[in-house]
C-alpha cells in the first residue's frame, strides 16, 4: 500500500492550493483582458478603424483616414462622416463662453478617391486643390465653393480639398488625382494660416517616416484611451479666449466677439524657405498643367485676421492688439509671376472684405473656416476671374 502523506505535507498542500487558485485566476483574468484589447485593436492594426475618430475631445472632427506613403493620410474611399460639435477650432485651445460658440453639424460623403465629390469623376473641367478650406467639412454640399463655382461656370468642378494638406501634398494630389481628369483649369488654393507651416511639417514627416507599428500606435484604441485618462486626471485650465478676441462691428452697427488663431508674423528663415519650396512646387505644377493644355490659377485664401481686422476693436488683454499684417499676398503674387506669364494669381482678401461690408460674415466667429457666405464670396471671385480671363 502506498504510504499516506503526513499531516505536515497535507497542510502544505492545502495552503498551496488557494494560492495557486488565486494565481491561476489572475492569470486567466489578465489573459482575458489581453485578448479583449487585442480584439479591439485588430481593426486599427489593419487600418479599418482609427480610434481618434471615436475617442477624445476633438473626435468628431476626425475623418476616417488611411495612411498614404506620399500624402501621409487620405480619407477612406466612400467614407461617410457625420457629427456635431459645439465650438470651433479656437475652443480646443482657449476657453470661450458657450454663448460665443457655434453649433456645427455635418453629414459628408466622399468619393472613391476619398475626396468630397457627390459622384466618382472620370473627367472634369476644373479642379480645386487645397486643404480644409476647400473640403469645407461644416458646409453642406450645395453651398461649397466647388458646387457654387460649378453652377456659375456651367462646368464640372472637382473638389480635391483634404484637411491638413499643404502645398507639397497638393502637388501629389495634382499628379495623382487632378491631371487624369483632363482638366481645363486647376485652381490651387493657398491658405495663409498654415500652409507654410504645413510645408515644414511635411518635409519633417517625409524625413522621419513612421514605422508600421508607430502608425498603428497613433490610431490605436490604447493610445486614445490613455490620453483620455491622462486628460481626466491631469486636465489643465485653458487660457482665456480674451487673449485672441476682437470686438467685431458689422456695417449695421451690431457687435459680436470674434476669435483668431493664426497671428500674422514677420517672415523668418523657416517661412522664407517654405515659401521658396512652395514656389518650386507651383513651378512644377504649372509645367505639368501646361503640358496637358490646362491653366493654373493660384488663389490666396487669407487668414481671418487679415480680413476682419479693419472691422474690429481689440480689448486691452487681447494679444491681437500687437499683431501686424505681413506682406504674404505680395510675396506670393511675385512668386507666381516668376513662374510664367500665363500663371494666374487671385487674392481673395478684397472679395471677402466686400462680403463683410455687405453685412455678411464670411468666417465663423469661433473658427478659422469659411461660413456658407464665405464660400459664396470665394466662388463668385473665382468665377469672375475665370470669366474675365477666358474672354481675353
Amino acid at each position: 500500500m502506498p504510504e499516506r502523506p503526513g499531516n505536515s505535507e497535507m497542510e502544505t498542500a492545502r495552503a498551496t492550493a488557494p494560492k495557486w487558485g488565486i494565481f491561476r485566476g489572475l492569470l486567466m483574468a489578465g489573459a482575458s483582458v489581453i485578448f479583449v484589447v487585442a480584439l479591439i485593436e485588430l481593426p486599427a492594426l489593419i487600418q479599418l478603424v482609427d480610434y481618434r475618430t471615436l475617442i477624445g475631445p476633438t473626435h468628431a472632427w476626425w475623418a476616417p483616414n488611411i495612411t498614404d506613403p506620399e500624402l501621409g493620410h487620405v480619407h477612406r474611399p466612400y467614407a461617410h462622416q457625420a457629427g456635431a460639435a459645439l465650438g470651433g477650432d479656437i475652443s480646443t485651445a482657449f476657453e470661450i463662453p458657450r454663448s460665443d460658440m457655434t453649433y456645427f453639424h455635418w453629414d459628408v460623403k466622399y468619393d472613391h478617391n476619398g475626396f468630397r465629390n457627390a459622384a466618382d469623376l472620370t473627367s472634369a473641367d476644373i479642379a480645386v486643390i487645397g486643404d480644409s478650406m476647400v473640403e469645407g467639412l461644416t458646409v453642406p454640399d450645395a453651398q461649397l465653393t466647388t458646387s457654387l463655382l460649378a453652377q456659375l461656370q456651367g462646368k464640372v468642378v472637382a473638389n480635391l480639398g483634404q484637411s491638413a494638406y499643404g502645398p507639397l501634398e497638393e502637388l501629389v494630389v495634382l499628379k495623382r488625382y487632378a491631371l487624369p481628369l483632363r482638366l481645363q483649369t486647376v485652381v490651387w488654393m493657398f491658405f495663409e494660416g498654415n500652409d507654410l507651416g504645413d510645408v515644414i511639417s511635411y518635409q519633417h514627416a517625409m524625413r522621419n517616416r513612421p514605422s508600421f507599428w508607430r502608425s498603428f500606435w497613433t490610431r490605436s484604441f490604447t493610445r486614445s484611451a490613455m490620453k483620455e485618462v491622462e486628460l481626466f486626471f491631469h486636465s489643465t485650465a485653458k487660457p482665456s479666449g480674451t487673449l485672441r478676441a476682437g470686438i467685431f462691428q458689422s456695417p449695421d452697427g451690431e457687435t459680436r466677439t470674434v476669435y483668431f488663431i493664426y497671428p500674422s508674423q514677420p517672415f523668418d528663415h523657416a517661412n522664407l524657405g517654405a515659401l521658396a519650396d512652395t514656389t518650386r512646387a507651383l513651378t512644377e505644377a504649372h509645367a505639368l498643367c501646361a503640358a496637358q493644355g490646362a491653366r493654373l490659377l493660384v488663389v490666396l485664401a487669407p487668414e481671418k485676421f487679415r480680413v476682419l481686422k479693419p472691422f474690429c476693436q481689440f480689448p486691452a488683454a487681447s494679444q491681437c492688439r500687437n499683431w501686424t499684417l505681413n506682406d504674404l499676398p505680395t510675396r506670393l503674387e511675385k512668386a507666381v509671376e516668376s513662374i510664367a506669364p500665363d500663371a494666374g494669381y487671385l487674392d481673395l482678401t478684397p472679395y471677402l472684405t466686400e462680403s463683410v461690408k455687405r453685412g455678411e460674415m464670411p468666417y465663423y466667429p469661433d473658427d478659422e473656416h469659411w461660413t456658407p457666405a464665405g464660400h459664396k464670396a470665394v466662388a463668385e471671385a473665382i468665377n469672375n476671374y475665370l470669366s474675365q480671363t477666358q474672354s481675353h
